[in-house]
This record gives C-alpha cells, sequence and structure tokens, in this order.
C-alpha cells in the first residue's frame, strides 16, 4: 500500500451511506498503515474515534494516548471525555480536569471549556462553584456564537444556557436557546452520527416541551420522542412516499418499516431508510400527522 492508496481507502469510507464489516477492516488496515508511515497524531485520532464509534473504548484509548503525548488537541479533549464518563470502565475525574485544561489550552477547545464548566457545577474534581459554572457557560456561548461550525458544541452549550436562563425565569428565552439547540444537534447528525448525540438530542427535546406546548401542526421528527410517549400512530412523507410508525404495541415499543424498537432512541440509533440511517434522511420527512391509540 502506499501513501496514496491509503489517504484515498480513508476518504472512501467516509463516502459510503452504510460501511460493512469489509469497509471497516480497509480503514483499519488504511489508517495503521497511514500512522506507521507518516507519525502524524490525527491519524492516530482518528482511527481512535473509529474505535469509539465501535465502542471498543480500549482501542480508542490507545490510539488516543498516542496522539495526545504530541500536544494533540482532539485527542486531549476525546480523553478527557474518556475519563470523564468512564467509557473504559473507570471514571477518574482527575485526569478528566488534566486532559480537558490541556485541551482548552492546546487549540481553545469548546468542547474542554464546556466540560470544565460541568465539573464546576457538579463538583468534580474542583470545588462546586456554582457561579464560576454560570460565567464560564455565559463566555462559552458568546465564543461559539462567533465561530460556529458543526464540529463546534453549539448545542450542548445552548442547552446548558437554555437552563440558566429557566432558573432566572426567562423561559421565553431559554425556549428559543433549546430550539436553537436541537436545530444544530439535528444538523450534525445528518451528516456525522454518533450514539450519544442522539441522547443528547433527547434531552433537548424533552427540556423543550417541559417549558413550551408541543405544536403538533408544526411537528419535525425529533419531536416524536415526546409523540411517542403515548400510544398511537404517525404518518409522515418523504419524496411522495408515506412512511407510518406505530407505537402502540406493549410500553410503546415502536414498529416502523417491519422492524421493532425499544423506544425512539432505539430507532434513531438503528432504523435505515433504503440503506440510510434514519437521522441522516430526517429533515427530508414532512407533513407529520399524529393519531392516538383510539384511532389505531
Amino acid at each position: 500500500m502506499k501513501l496514496e492508496e491509503a489517504m484515498r481507502a480513508v476518504q472512501d469510507y467516509y463516502e459510503l451511506a452504510n460501511p460493512g464489516e469489509d469497509d471497516n477492516f480497509r480503514l483499519v488496515e488504511a489508517l495503521e498503515f497511514l500512522i506507521a508511515e507518516t507519525k502524524e497524531p490525527k491519524y492516530m485520532c482518528e482511527l481512535g474515534w473509529h474505535y469509539c464509534r465501535q465502542k471498543r473504548f480500549d482501542l480508542e484509548v490507545k490510539y488516543m494516548e498516542m496522539a495526545a503525548e504530541s500536544g494533540y488537541g482532539p485527542a486531549l479533549e476525546e480523553l478527557g471525555y474518556v475519563w470523564y464518563y468512564g467509557q473504559n470502565g473507570e471514571v477518574d475525574y482527575a485526569k478528566a480536569y488534566e486532559y480537558y485544561s490541556k485541551g482548552a489550552e492546546a487549540d481553545g477547545s469548546l468542547w474542554c471549556k464546556l466540560k470544565i464548566a460541568d465539573m464546576y457545577k457538579n463538583g468534580y474534581y474542583v470545588r462546586k462553584n456554582k457561579r464560576r459554572y454560570r460565567k464560564l457557560i455565559e463566555e462559552a456561548y458568546e465564543e461559539v456564537r462567533m465561530r460556529y461550525g458543526i464540529g463546534e458544541p453549539y448545542p450542548q452549550i445552548a442547552f446548558r444556557l437554555a437552563g440558566i436562563r429557566a432558573e432566572d425565569g426567562k423561559t421565553e428565552e431559554a425556549a428559543w436557546l433549546l430550539k436553537m439547540a436541537k436545530k444544530y444537534l439535528a444538523e450534525r447528525l445528518s451528516v456525522d452520527f454518533f450514539w450519544g448525540h442522539v441522547e443528547e438530542m433527547e434531552e433537548i427535546v424533552r427540556t423543550l416541551y417541559g417549558l413550551a406546548p408541543l405544536d403538533e401542526s408544526k411537528l419535525d421528527f425529533y419531536d416524536l420522542f415526546v409523540v411517542t410517549d403515548t400510544p398511537g400512530r404517525v404518518t409522515f412523507k418523504r419524496r411522495r412516499k408515506t412512511y407510518e410508525m406505530d407505537f402502540s404495541g406493549d410500553d410503546c415499543a415502536i414498529h416502523f418499516q417491519g422492524k421493532w424498537y425499544r423506544n425512539f432512541r432505539d430507532l434513531c440509533e438503528k432504523a435505515e431508510v433504503n440503506g440510510k440511517k434514519i437521522v441522516c434522511i430526517c429533515d427530508e420527512f414532512e407533513e407529520f400527522e399524529v393519531y392516538g391509540q383510539e384511532d389505531c
């Protein structure tokens, strides 16, 4: 294999709508070759992310630590997450704070600044400091507004700021921030699926409709997180084709295109339409109609 072939193999992989086991093998082979030949930390980090998506966290840590040795910001950031959430089976807030601090210093990572704020809110490793948390979130929001990109944590920061505004009694502003968080996280999921962001989307949607009423005449796909709490059925269209989602079974398990899903989050993580993950095309769904159990 040559460098050009390896880089092309990596590029080809990310153009696949639904990569299989053989595709995953070729990606790993190409990235391992690039790591050996170039020693560039970006390839180490990329391979670590691949293993993270597969929930093979021991291998994720291996390659992230390789990249972090050179002070590579994205690897420092991800290792902070590994230790903060205990992805490899062990939570260590001291290590998380260390990696987040290094990541914030290395390239001004807003993800790292966000999690440092969370540590002050929760009192993880550092002493709990609500005022410090609020200040850090306010600063992070001003920064992310000025440099928003699909890879930046606008939805996560806006979600936290919404909580601050709601606590201060500013319900309308909080609801607006949650709507913006929902919009930009949906955009992120459409091009870069990550199961953790599906969980965040559910939290955003449920918080939003805890503050503002759900308007069934203006539904979008992610509103189904709350719609599917009650037994019933929903129909929607994509390119003139009508789809039906039934959630009238036991515990509101969801039936969609011949398959059952435990809940709407499970559907978001696993369902496909014409070989494409449903979250990658859900912005094309329209004309949602909801029917109660009595209509099913």
